[in-house]
């Protein structure tokens, strides 16, 4: 009898560390410093029922805003590199671009509801800091 894998997904797990260097404190204060003033971010989760804060639809150019973000998109940029030729990609001669980042921070309970990244080649998150036991 045959075995068919269907919708198959793999999933690539690294700490940063693995593809460079970003300062840990520095990127979490900077997401702290920057929820704390975005306004329009802020207004936005309000309106939108979102708890805690997302930069998603005040903020799309950190990486330019904020050294520590674009020290992060060059790691990001090689974890998917690398995941991108785990998974034998053929790029045709073309490079996955990233194209937006955003800070995400929830309250205890707060959740990111699903949706998707339509298209997208590689989707992922960066866990810049856990509660503890999480």
């Amino acid at each position: 009898m045959p075995i068919t894998s269907l919708f198959v997904t793999r999933l690539y797990r690294a700490h940063l560390s693995e593809q460079g260097v970003v300062d840990p404190s520095e990127l979490e204060n900077s997401c702290w410093a920057i929820a704390n003033d975005d306004e329009a971010g802020q207004e936005w989760c309000e309106e939108n029922g979102y708890p805690g804060y997302t930069s998603y639809a005040s903020l799309t150019d950190l990486p330019w805003r904020f050294p520590i973000f674009a020290d992060l998109v060059k790691v990001l940029d090689a974890h998917v590199a690398a995941f991108a030729k785990d998974l034998e990609f053929d790029l045709d001669g073309k490079e996955l671009k990233l194209e937006d980042i955003w800070i995400n921070i929830l309250p205890e309970g707060g959740v990111h509801t699903s949706h998707i990244h339509p298209h997208s080649v590689i989707s992922g998150t960066t866990y810049v800091a856990m509660p503890d036991g999480a």
